[in-house]
């Protein structure tokens, strides 16, 4: 990939826009729309503008620590409301399990018991006449 590519494939990546990305790399004006499909066809631009907007993504996205760290700030700070305090506060206890569900059943089983009706002695009939 030569080095006005890369600019090409930078530029894209921040701004989307495939003419002016073209244009700022250094290609002609007249041909930018021509050659920015044909450089978005190139497999190897095209992958570094995939890497670049990857890379992009996850700068953005927040780690838990980083989610963490912000709704503590909004539940110590004596300036946001009451509500808002308390959902923050409400949301990182849901991140952090300290809520714990409790469910309650019962299980009622009948069991088919052929037996349940002999006495004591009939049973021990039973076992010695076998």
């Amino acid at each position: 990939m030569t080095a006005r590519q890369k600019k090409f494939a930078e530029y894209y990546a921040q701004s989307g826009n495939t003419v002016q990305s073209a244009i700022q790399a250094g290609y002609s004006e007249a041909y930018a729309n021509s050659t920015a499909c044909k450089l978005l066809e190139n497999a190897r631009v095209a992958e570094y503008i995939r890497e670049l907007s990857d890379k992009a993504q996850d700068e953005r996205i927040m780690t838990a620590k980083e989610r963490q760290a912000l709704l503590s700030d909004m539940a110590k700070d004596d300036e946001n409301a009451p509500a808002d305090r308390i959902r923050a506060i409400d949301t990182l206890n849901k991140m952090t399990g300290e809520y714990v569900t409790k469910v309650q059943g019962s299980i009622q089983t009948e069991v088919n018991n052929p037996f349940s009706k002999l006495s004591t002695d009939d049973l021990k009939k039973l076992i010695t006449d076998g």
